[in-house]
């Protein structure tokens, strides 16, 4: 069986993932896919910023923004863009903060929750298959 079937497989047989995937009519397994290696890939070039919006006032809840920078060329200049992984962190299962589209909430006090949510984000794409153990190791330490 190949990577990419294999990785298909694993993500199929997740219900909540398969369920919250189905419920957006604009997202689809190949798009998940996509967004998940475009953010290892992000990381490990360290493009990917995190940032803290805000916090609750009970210190029980921040909202924070994931981004990457990306280059692309178009029209024969390379131009540069920050993508947003909002679908791909709603589908996981992070709720998206109303009355913004690229802002998810994250609950929790007494350690840092950047690293908190990438630890989380790069267990769960290694069990997916996305990456090694020995990978998941060094990337989910990796944060900027």
């Amino acid at each position: 069986m190949r990577k990419i079937e294999r990785i298909k497989k694993n993500i199929s047989e997740n219900k909540s993932i398969m369920t919250r995937l189905k419920a957006n009519k604009y997202y689809s397994l190949d798009d998940l896919i996509k967004d998940i290696r475009c953010y290892i890939a992000a990381l490990k070039a360290g493009r990917l910023q995190y940032s803290v919006l805000s916090i609750s006032r009970s210190g029980m809840c921040r909202n924070i923004t994931i981004q990457s920078c990306e280059r692309s060329t178009w029209d024969h200049k390379t131009r540069y863009y920050y993508r947003q992984y909002n679908n791909l962190l709603e589908i996981l299962g992070y709720s998206i903060v109303r009355g913004y589209t690229d802002v998810i909430r994250v609950g929790g006090c007494g350690m840092n929750m950047l690293f908190a949510t990438n630890y989380s984000l790069i267990h769960t794409f290694a069990r997916m298959g996305f990456i090694s153990k020995k990978e998941c190791s060094v990337l989910c330490q990796k944060i900027n």
